[in-house]
């Protein structure tokens, strides 16, 4: 339900109020003038009440903008006529301030005043020269009282207005941010049951009508039953909550951030970004940020990561952890030899033979930076790592590569292998300086060789 909804339904029921009470008042005086036996007077306010309010009942549905102004005058009017018709002006006053009443339902204090002045001006007339005759007691006390009255009832309106005109500012601009907002905007009852929810609902959830949505139980918008016991849990402890969470709309899986939080004792308000969009683009830029932009491989930052969990795995499990440092020999003269755009293609190659050589899906590969690479073997024990890479080396060594001018070159690595079960009293730094220790060792003892730590 929304901004304009509210106001339809707002004027609606003042609309039947009104003509409820103008029913039921002409209705009595119809009955007291049966009763009194002026069964001609009780014909004439019959037929008078009739006609105004067929004519009430009319013009409420054309919703003429000016329509309660000129109803409530010619209501005025109308009751005049009947009084002088019937001789009688007895309830004139009475029936003045229900006139009175009935239009502060509808006036702003403009039209209000209009009204008040134009009326009162026909009761000084009435008061001087018709009603003395057919009021009991001093007239003019009667008629102080009712214009003090309207002007009370004109302070009265004037609040109200004002009120009134908040109020449906706060609902007009609710009714904008529910039509207009891109996130899913849920206010619920005591019982989860949805009062309002915006229209994005239709664009995210795939729902025509979301006004049919009001009155059904919000937990029903969701098919996962992991996420209905989340957010019944938060209605019911009516707890604030904002975290990410994933939810299956339509069989696909989509990020929302969730807020959610108490408004009053019997409200609760949620509110669902679709984050998806977002998270799958960070997701990308994380992935760019851990892969080395030449080779194509993890970098040594993602290589950090990568260890800390693999050391932590074989930490629980009790089971080899082992790791390679590779350096490539002579990188530097082969750079000044061939250039630099040819050395990038020796890192590439290289690259290449290091992947190709890993058979498990658990294998792990980074460039540590310029021509240095390491590989996380997890379960690998020292003779199994030595067999990888002893592989590797023999791979290097037979790879030719043709530079751009046709000739044919090749390359070597030195390989530093460690392995070992971690414990507790170590960190994963001392892998990698036993590894790097051995490399050194197989430098020194001529390179294209493998040296395993003791």
């Amino acid at each position: 339900m929304y901004g304009n909804e509210l106001e339809e339904k707002h004027k609606s029921r003042a609309n039947k109020l009104v003509l409820f009470s103008g029913v039921f008042f002409c209705s009595l005086r119809v009955v007291a003038e049966i009763v009194m036996g002026n069964y001609h007077t009780a014909v004439i306010c019959g037929v008078v009440a009739a006609v105004v309010l067929t004519l009430f009942a009319f013009f409420s549905r054309k919703n003429f903008k000016r329509f309660p102004l000129i109803f409530s005058f010619c209501l005025y009017v109308s009751y005049i006529w009947a009084s002088f018709a019937i001789g009688s002006f007895k309830y004139f006053y009475a029936y003045y301030l229900l006139v009175l009443l009935i239009c502060a339902v509808y006036f702003n204090v403009k039209n209000y005043l209009i009204l008040l002045i134009t009326t009162q001006i026909v009761n000084i007339y009435l008061t001087v020269f018709e009603l003395p005759p057919h009021i009991n007691g001093n007239v003019w006390v009667h008629f102080s009282l009712i214009f003090c009255s309207g002007l009370m009832l004109s302070l009265v309106v004037q609040f109200a207005v004002r009120k009134s005109n908040e109020a449906s500012s706060a609902t007009d601009s609710f009714g904008a941010l529910m039509r207009s907002t891109p996130n899913v905007l849920v206010l619920l009852d005591g019982d989860n049951k949805i009062r309002y929810i915006s229209q994005s609902v239709s664009k995210i959830f795939g729902i025509k009508e979301p006004e049919e949505l009001a009155g059904t139980d919000f937990l029903d918008l969701f098919n996962e039953r992991s996420v209905r016991e989340l957010f019944e849990d938060i209605s019911k402890k009516r707890s604030f909550y904002e975290d990410y969470q994933k939810i299956n709309v339509n069989g696909q899986i989509r990020t929302f951030n969730v807020f959610a939080n108490k408004m009053t004792d019997d409200s609760m308000f949620f509110m669902l970004n679709d984050v998806s969009e977002i998270t799958k683009l960070k997701e990308l830029a994380e992935q760019d940020s851990l892969m080395d932009g030449l080779i194509q491989i993890p970098n040594r930052r993602s290589f950090d990561r990568q260890i800390v969990h693999e050391w932590n795995r074989a930490l629980r499990e009790r089971v080899n952890l082992s790791f390679l440092m590779i350096d490539i020999d002579f990188f530097k003269n082969y750079n000044d030899t061939y250039g630099h755009l040819q050395g990038d293609e020796l890192l590439k190659v290289a690259g290449s033979i290091f992947k190709r050589n890993l058979k498990r899906s658990a294998d792990f590969v980074a460039r540590f930076g310029g021509e240095e690479f390491g590989v996380l073997l997890y379960g690998t024990n020292s003779y199994q790592a030595s067999v990888i890479a002893e592989r590797i080396r023999k791979s290097v060594e037979e790879e030719v590569i043709i530079t751009t001018t046709g000739v044919k070159t090749k390359f070597t690595v030195s390989i530093g292998v460690c392995s070992m079960i971690p414990n507790g009293s170590e960190e994963h730094d001392c892998i990698i300086e036993a590894a790097d220790k051995a490399l050194y060792k197989a430098k020194q003892n001529g390179r294209n060789r493998i040296w395993i730590s003791d």
